[in-house]
């Protein structure tokens, strides 16, 4: 993909957008646990034992501990092994174990605080316009691989208003692509746990793209440099060759609203059912708002 875009006669503001666009344009990504070989399946009680141990845990720390050791982590799926580390790691601080803590301390979590807190605190930085500052911390985050969805997310949020505070748009776009990217995988279970209505589980809640913060600044950056055209046109060749390109059509969408054409935004995004449009009826969005 990149070597046809090195070959287009396009003036160089066009090209450095489009290359950010070239981000999302490829295949898709693989989904969680389909890389290596197959783990060997947890006990059926997994699960239910470590929600069990959580709400357990802090009345009796030391029980909890013992409960926690008699498990098999090895045998465990990712996501019940990072828990199984989380409340390892919150049982030992409680009963004062620093062996066990110093034993759990490279085991691999991706809610683990550290990373969410260096998040906020760039956050906090970047409120006391403190750019230098907030560029280190967010440079001591650590690899995104290790992150879950939603903080992987606020690195690319926060990176994209740094890029915007510092006058930085080739940083700004990487970022926003990087956003705009995620949005394709709106109807996998990764999102809707967080999103979805508990009360409707089966329903995938219509997402709202038009009007958000990323939305409007990826426009106005096509726009300020002149690269809308070309935007749409590589969009629509993908979709040719790929229809049922989320991507490709929800940038599309982008470039159309960056060319002053809303209705036939509207309408490109109106083939994706999850995509919210004018006069669609659908329930509300979960646990969505704009951070920072």
């Amino acid at each position: 993909m990149n070597k046809l875009l090195r070959s287009l006669p396009l003036k160089p503001s066009a090209l450095a957008a489009i290359l950010a666009l070239a981000v999302g344009l490829g295949g898709p990504l693989p989904a969680a646990g389909q890389q290596g070989a197959a783990a060997a399946p947890p006990a059926a009680s997994t699960r239910e034992t470590l929600d069990q141990l959580r709400k357990d845990a802090r009345a009796d720390p030391q029980r909890t501990a013992r409960a926690l050791a008699a498990l098999h982590p090895e045998r465990m799926n990712a996501d019940d092994r990072a828990t199984w580390v989380r409340l390892s790691r919150e049982a030992a601080l409680r009963n004062g174990d620093l062996a066990t803590l110093q034993a759990l301390k490279d085991q691999p979590d991706p809610f683990a605080l550290l990373p969410l807190s260096r998040l906020l605190l760039v956050n906090a930085h970047l409120n006391e316009a403190d750019l230098p500052a907030a560029r280190a911390e967010l440079d001591r985050v650590g690899p995104l691989a290790g992150l879950n969805t939603r903080d992987q997310r606020r690195y690319w949020a926060l990176r994209a208003r740094l890029g915007q505070l510092e006058g930085l748009p080739g940083e700004e776009l990487e970022a926003l692509e990087r956003i705009i990217d995620e949005l394709a995988h709106w109807p996998s279970a990764d999102c809707q746990s967080c999103h979805n209505d508990p009360k409707a589980p089966a329903a995938v809640p219509l997402l709202e793209i038009a009007d958000t913060w990323y939305g409007r600044r990826f426009v106005a950056l096509m726009k300020a440099r002149g690269a809308a055209g070309d935007v749409r046109l590589l969009a629509q060749q993908r979709l040719l060759n790929r229809p049922d390109d989320i991507h490709a059509r929800i940038v599309l969408g982008y470039a159309l609203l960056a060319e002053g054409r809303p209705d036939e935004a509207a309408r490109s995004w109106a083939v994706v059912p999850w995509l919210a449009t004018p006069g669609r009826p659908g329930g509300p969005v979960r646990m969505m708002f704009a951070w920072p």
